[in-house]
């Protein structure tokens, strides 16, 4: 993924709209929605004829090939001074307020030019993000079918005998394996009364045969992740267990209807 000059104009009508002279893009799954750049350290500063990605010296060279339409800054030790120098003196600053720690905008108010104002302005980029575009939906739908098809492979292989643990490190692998740049959560691996559990994390205690066992897990792709829960019996669970599940899933078809 590369900057998008579209979803820039986009977010430039925005930035107009609220009668903005420039925008801080702080959040970096909005930053990598704007300009591809996918590094652990980037602030965007964004306006009607400037597009600003503020980095450090290990994502330079990172940044100049991710995010071509962007000016590509150092920040070196004090790159709150460097954003503060790239502010419109008297100007309206826009940030995520929804981002933007206290400490960060405490910070960054005590070194603003005089008569420079910074205004909450957060759901903007997410205004743009809740309409997806082709792209978007394609890598949604390849994280649902990568995550699919792990599911396959596990009821292939089984999973009485083997720990919750083995299990969740297999459903890891998989994914590396077939393309995955990671998962959207460690997976969960919860067998019998274990499932009862939310979010149960997964346990060195061996599967047994007979038992209800939820796995939960998701998987990322270009960015984009996938989250599905499935129900796995290992062998005959008994009539009540099974009448409970078969309640459940009347409830889900219900639901979907």
């Amino acid at each position: 993924m590369t900057s998008n000059p579209p979803r820039l104009a986009r977010l430039r009508a925005l930035i107009a709209e609220r009668e903005l002279d420039q925008l801080i893009v702080s959040n970096l799954v909005n930053v990598r929605y704007l300009s591809g750049f996918t590094g652990t350290n980037a602030t965007l500063l964004i306006a009607a004829d400037e597009a600003v990605l503020l980095t450090d010296f290990r994502y330079t060279t990172q940044a100049a090939e991710q995010a071509p339409g962007f000016e590509i800054l150092d920040g070196g030790p004090k790159p709150r001074e460097l954003l503060v120098s790239r502010l419109v003196a008297l100007g309206k600053i826009g940030f995520d307020d929804a981002d933007m720690r206290v400490q960060s905008h405490t910070a960054l108010v005590k070194e603003l030019p005089e008569g420079t104002e910074l205004t909450p302005a957060a759901g903007l980029v997410e205004r743009l993000r809740a309409v997806k575009e082709t792209g978007e939906i394609d890598a949604i739908a390849a994280a649902a079918a990568l995550a699919d098809s792990i599911y396959e492979t596990l009821a292939e292989d089984g999973l009485a005998g083997r720990t919750e643990s083995e299990v969740a490190w297999r459903i890891e692998t998989l994914a590396r394996e077939r393309g995955a740049s990671g998962l959207s959560f460690p997976p969960i691996v919860a067998a019998g009364a274990h499932g009862a559990l939310p979010h149960a994390e997964p346990r060195d205690e061996p599967i047994d045969k007979g038992q209800l066992v939820v796995l939960d897990l998701g998987v990322v792709v270009d960015g984009y992740c996938s989250d599905a829960t499935r129900t796995f019996a290992t062998g005959d669970i008994g009539d009540e267990a099974r009448a409970v599940y078969e309640l459940v899933l009347a409830a889900q078809l219900a639901g979907l209807d």
